[in-house]
């Protein structure tokens, strides 16, 4: 059975032992037993560069380690690892599971025969996935918040109530969720942190994150209760 150690905070950490229940076994004991490390830590940067320090202490060159990039691109952590071919992004944040499939994201120097290791645990484990590039935010998180970067503009203008902002997009583009409610699912601070990498990244204006969204962040506030 695959044997896995998670890193990373605990409610993602709790959603992948129900997503594998009786799928695999998890293990609090990091060493070359370890089938697959997976890495949830999207922030800050240092608590990322400890955690990949001590895999590399731990775990041998093969073992294949699936670590949250959404704030933080894989090319960027590889500077933190002595043993970087092994690396490769993935997209983790509160309430992955329920998307049905997970992104994932190989750096250029993402050794070949490990990243075609870890695409077979995923499918032996029933974990659909999507390759995409190795790029802050990724695909699914990078558009999302920057929709709710707009909304929350919007609903700081007293342009609409956060009910009606979220209405309307549900029924204007069939999406599961509004906006607003998205930014509680994803944490309001993982939604900041993205932004703020994008805008760090490519220097452009339009991911600056709303000032309403830092004061959420700063405040630890939440659109619903």
């Amino acid at each position: 059975m695959t044997k896995i150690f998670l890193f990373g905070s605990n409610s993602i950490k709790n959603e992948f032992r129900t997503l594998l229940k009786d799928k695999a076994e998890f293990t609090n004991t990091l060493d070359n037993k370890v089938t697959l490390v997976i890495d949830s830590t999207n922030y800050p940067a240092s608590k990322k560069r400890d955690n990949i320090e001590t895999i590399d202490k731990h775990c041998t060159a093969s073992i294949p380690v699936l670590t949250s990039s959404l704030c933080i691109p894989v090319s960027e952590q590889s500077t933190y690892s002595k043993l970087p071919a092994r690396l490769i992004g993935v997209g983790l944040y509160d309430t992955f599971s329920g998307a049905g499939r997970i992104e994932i994201a190989p750096s250029k120097i993402t050794d070949a025969a490990i990243l075609k290791n870890a695409e077979s645990i995923l499918s032996e484990l029933g974990i659909a996935f999507s390759s995409v590039p190795d790029r802050t935010g990724l695909v699914f998180p990078r558009i999302v918040s920057m929709i709710i970067n707009e909304a929350i503009q919007v609903y700081s203008e007293k342009i609409a109530s956060k009910e009606d902002i979220d209405t309307a997009m549900k029924l204007g583009t069939n999406y599961p969720f509004g906006p607003l409610e998205w930014a509680d699912r994803l944490g309001i601070e993982l939604v900041y942190n993205i932004l703020s990498a994008l805008q760090r990244d490519f220097g452009e204006d339009r991911y600056r994150p709303h000032p309403a969204m830092k004061e959420m962040v700063n405040l630890k506030q939440k659109f619903y209760s």
